[in-house]
């Protein structure tokens, strides 16, 4: 697991690298993950990080709502003039939440698509 831990991490590292020193709107971590998909489709040596990137990923995704709690819990000890734009902030997250959703239904049924035999 170290060394899907390792990867990760290093691909974070590197799209954080990537997003300051080019000075991308991008967040680094997005750039990152972006840069693992690529290296696990098309470099050949990266077939042997697969199965450590997948433990350590399933280990992740059953406790990333621990990984938001700090978020949701700063949120409550903003000052006064960022307390005031509640609706805003609650449209945002409405909103975001909607078009995630939205966006994860559809490219399950993508992949999905392309994932079943034809007959």
């Amino acid at each position: 697991m170290i060394i899907g831990l390792l990867v990760l991490i290093g691909f974070q590292i590197l799209g954080e690298l990537l997003a300051l020193w080019l000075h991308l709107p991008i967040p680094g971590a997005v750039i990152g993950l972006l840069l693992l998909l690529v290296s696990l489709r098309v470099l050949p040596w990266s077939k042997a990080l697969v199965q450590p990137t997948e433990q350590v990923s399933d280990k992740l995704i059953n406790h990333l709502s621990l990984l938001f709690l700090p978020a949701g819990v700063g949120f409550f000890f903003l000052p006064e003039h960022i307390n005031a734009q509640w609706p805003a902030v609650v449209a945002a997250m409405l909103g975001g939440t909607f078009v995630a959703m939205l966006l994860s239904s559809l490219t399950y049924r993508v992949f999905s698509a392309r994932a079943k035999p034809r007959e």
